[in-house]
């Protein structure tokens, strides 16, 4: 299915694409078609969609009520309704989840907390790809498109959320930049060889980075892709104020950089919810120290620790990742043992960010790019 414009705000419009990119399967497009009308600010996106999660739920269509519940926790800031919605969205999701047989379900410990994963075996193959989303993802939302990757190639995936992600977050890991440390625990836990990563959204800085530090790692694919998280988080502001943010922050001007990102986020809605989903995700109270955070998220001076073969996947029309970020990342890849990049097109169908609206792009072609490899045979 195409992108579809549906409402005037982009993070809105993109948030229901997200959902609408499955298909039939993930929901009922008809039961949103007037969502312009209806949803104009964070409360009324909250209300309108946990009243289509639960007339589903009531009509025991459990994976559309899943992406509502999940669509009505996604702008939530950490409440009691967070957590209804995050819960009531994994119930729903698990109705359907557990009765698939190729699917079992693990908890792994690293820094003594457990980490959910979901384990799509195939004993007939040992390539073993590992899999994760990045900066607000948890795993049930990826059932759809992982199915459709495990049944269409021969392999063992293992999809897990690492720290700041979902129920591990919930448990009381928070969001890290040092990603080979988590992969070597889902590695080690399952003796892993023949071991090939795919990081989603923000998670594809996560596999680059893991894969520039764990040598067991054989491909990666970054999808899409990311070199630096502050500039990704600054460099859509005006130059200007990209310059003044900036000079704050590297003198350490913590109470004006906060005055000003705090009225930033009154007048941006995208802004608004980045900087309190960081917080919530990575521990912190206040935008500075936020921002402190995101500095430890980089591929600077590491790229040439890449050996393993690359994919690299963007979008021509991506609103979240800098257009020059993939362009860094390829020319820095000097000592990776292949390179292979795609950016999706409007043309293509496949424009925005990790080509939702049309992701079985993204996947098809991670497919043949890993059937391609010497090491697959069906």
């Amino acid at each position: 299915m195409a992108y579809i414009n549906l409402h005037p705000i982009k993070q809105f419009d993109f948030q229901i694409n997200r959902i609408l990119t499955y298909g039939s399967e993930a929901c009922n497009l008809d039961e949103f078609n007037n969502i312009s009308e209806e949803v104009t600010d964070f409360n009324s996106w909250y209300i309108f969609w946990k009243n289509l999660a639960e007339k589903a739920e009531s009509e025991k269509r459990y994976l559309h009520s899943a992406y509502y519940y999940r669509l009505a926790e996604f702008f939530l800031i950490n409440s009691i309704e967070k957590e209804q919605m995050y819960n009531n969205s994994i119930k729903n999701f698990y109705k359907i989840i557990d009765t698939d047989k190729n699917i079992i379900k693990e908890f792994i410990l690293y820094k003594n907390i457990l980490m959910k994963t979901l384990v799509f075996r195939n004993n007939d193959n040992n390539i073993n790809i590992i899999i994760f989303g990045g900066y607000d993802s948890f795993i049930e939302e990826f059932y759809i498109a992982i199915k459709e990757l495990f049944y269409k190639i021969n392999c063992n995936i293992y999809l897990f959320e690492g720290p700041g992600q979902g129920q591990t977050l919930k448990n009381g890991l928070t969001f890290e930049p040092y990603w080979e440390n988590p992969i070597k625990t889902i590695i080690d836990y399952f003796h892993l060889e023949n071991v090939y990563v795919i990081g989603i959204s923000w998670g594809g800085y996560l596999a680059l980075r893991s894969a520039a530090f764990e040598e067991r790692i054989e491909k990666v694919v970054a999808y899409d892709v990311l070199y630096d998280g502050f500039d990704c988080m600054t460099s859509q502001f005006p130059k200007l104020l990209y310059m003044f943010v900036n000079i704050l922050f590297k003198f350490k001007a913590k109470k004006v950089f906060n005055n000003l990102i705090e009225k930033l986020m009154k007048k941006i809605l995208i802004l608004h919810w980045a900087v309190t989903h960081g917080e919530y995700i990575t521990g912190t109270s206040n935008p500075y120290d936020f921002y402190c955070h995101l500095k430890k998220h980089t591929l600077k001076n590491i790229l040439d620790k890449i050996k393993c073969d690359v994919l690299l996947l963007a979008g021509e029309k991506d609103h979240y990742i800098p257009k020059n970020h993939y362009k860094i990342i390829k020319n820095g890849l000097k000592n990776a043992k292949s390179i292979e990049g795609k950016i999706f097109t409007v043309k293509e169908g496949g424009a925005e960010h990790c080509q939702i609206g049309n992701h079985i792009l993204a996947i098809e072609y991670i497919i043949n790019w890993i059937k391609r490899g010497k090491d697959y045979c069906i």
